[in-house]
């Protein structure tokens, strides 16, 4: 089960390796993780962690890739493409694309800073505008269209939700786009990771500003308060590697645990 963040004992404002994985616990609720599907046991290397997305997942990716690339162990596997989302995007085409060249062993989503917009339609169907209730119905579709056949081949996905965004205009948009992502999540049962957590100060508005493992401020976001730096990639690729540590998956073997470790703490 995942420590709970009284047993790791660090604050939720501060983003310390310690506290990257507090903040996952708390976003992933443990309903969620035990409900998620299993790995197959028998896993032949490399393990395949595929980020999908848009450019928001491109700095994940990024940040994975560059703890893991010296090893054959691990594949980090870029499937983003910027300027995409659920809206226009039928991201079920780049997963079956991705299947039929290799295996997943961890699928990780971040999308949706370019949903805050009307969705095209499905089928021949109309198009939507946004923020009507077709617009979310629509957009569920959607959605489901990529989350079937995640359940349907027993993947691995953890979904990491959008941050909070710079301009409240904007927030005030994506916030309708997250609540779908989560309540979705929640329906499918896949572990959801909220970074809008660790995007917000303690009166609950934007920062881009956090602590480091030092206590020096970090900037966590370019100024377009939209993307993630390198050193904001970097917390949220330290979040996911901390849960597949604490939640142990089939592939885990020791070598590879000792190649997602992080760096010994002070």
């Amino acid at each position: 089960m995942p420590m709970s963040r009284a047993q790791w004992g660090i604050p939720t404002a501060m983003l310390t390796r310690r506290g990257v994985l507090a903040v996952a616990v708390m976003c992933a609720t443990a309903s969620i993780v035990q409900a998620a599907p299993a790995i197959p046991p028998v896993v032949t290397p490399p393990v395949h962690i595929v980020v999908i997305g848009d450019s928001l997942a491109q700095g994940v990716w990024g940040s994975l890739y560059r703890r893991l690339y010296r090893t054959r162990a691990i594949r980090v596997v870029n499937a983003t493409t910027a300027s995409t989302g659920f809206n226009r995007t039928p991201y079920e085409d780049t997963l079956r694309d991705v299947l039929a060249r290799h295996p997943i062993e961890l699928l990780v989503m971040l999308t949706g800073a370019n949903d805050a917009q009307d969705a095209w339609g499905l089928d021949g169907g109309a198009p939507a505008a946004f923020g009507t209730e077709s617009w979310r119905s629509l957009y569920e579709r959607r959605v489901r269209r990529f989350l079937d056949p995640v359940r349907e081949h027993g993947l691995n996905l953890i979904w990491l939700g959008l941050p909070v965004m710079g301009s409240p205009g904007f927030e005030s948009r994506i916030a309708r786009v997250r609540a779908v992502h989560r309540e979705l999540c929640t329906e499918y049962a896949v572990p959801y990771f909220d970074l809008a957590a660790i995007t917000r100060d303690a009166e609950g508005a934007y920062t881009n500003v956090r602590q480091d493992d030092a206590g020096r401020a970090r900037l966590l976001r370019f100024e377009d308060g939209v993307h993630f730096t390198e050193y904001g990639n970097d917390v949220v690729g330290e979040m996911i590697l901390y849960y597949v540590l604490d939640t142990r998956p089939p592939w885990l073997s020791p070598e590879i645990e000792q190649l997602i470790l992080p760096p010994a703490r002070s």
